[in-house]
């Protein structure tokens, strides 16, 4: 669903540097004093913001191509006073090649654009060129966690992890929420009242 376009949050997004990174110096000590995770297409940020709170002892980044909802998601972070998460307003592939291997410790695909036609199969976020990229710049061990309400994309995903060096930790077509261990986006709020079933993989470097 494409985000109506809201002038006030993209401002938001110049008026905050302190949360925004329009730039990114992987040296800085918010990538290099704690522990550091990544979510690919944050939306406005229900699920990182929960995250950050059950986990005070790790900084995360945001990444979120769209202006508008990257605006809104720095708001929530400014209003709510999170202090361990910052948003990057643009797309992955802008800093993909600057990140070291091995550099980051989770990276979390949560109800990213299942791209349902096939011709556009190289934009979905767990292609193959994508997943060589999220196990290079994962730490040993590092995991890699998916969630999706669309069965073609999670079908996809299962087959295309299968040409990766990832160990499959598991694969659940129908996902019981894990309350202690895990956080809700606006999406699998949605999609989980409407009775619809949430898909997710798990896997290790």
């Amino acid at each position: 669903m494409r985000a109506k376009y809201r002038q006030w949050a993209v401002d938001y997004l110049d008026l905050h540097p302190e949360v925004v990174l329009e730039k990114i110096d992987f040296d800085n000590a918010f990538f290099t004093s704690k522990p550091i995770r990544f979510e690919i297409g944050s939306g406005k940020g229900d699920f990182i913001i929960e995250k950050a709170r059950q986990n005070p002892n790790v900084n995360f980044l945001a990444i979120e191509k769209v202006r508008t909802i990257a605006g809104m998601l720095a708001k929530k972070i400014v209003e709510e006073e999170i202090t361990n998460v910052k948003v990057f307003p643009n797309d992955f592939a802008l800093i993909a090649n600057e990140i070291d291997e091995g550099f980051v410790d989770e990276i979390y695909l949560n109800f990213v654009d299942p791209w349902p036609k096939k011709r556009h199969a190289k934009r979905r976020l767990t292609f193959i060129t994508f997943l060589n990229q999220y196990y290079r710049i994962l730490k040993k061990d590092g995991l890699l966690i998916f969630k999706s309400d669309n069965t073609g994309l999670y079908e996809f995903t299962c087959e295309e992890l299968k040409q990766t060096k990832f160990k499959i930790i598991l694969e659940e077509e129908n996902y019981i929420f894990d309350e202690k261990n895990d956080a809700m986006t606006e999406y699998e709020r949605k999609f989980r009242g409407l009775g619809q079933h949430i898909h997710r993989i798990i896997v290790r470097k």
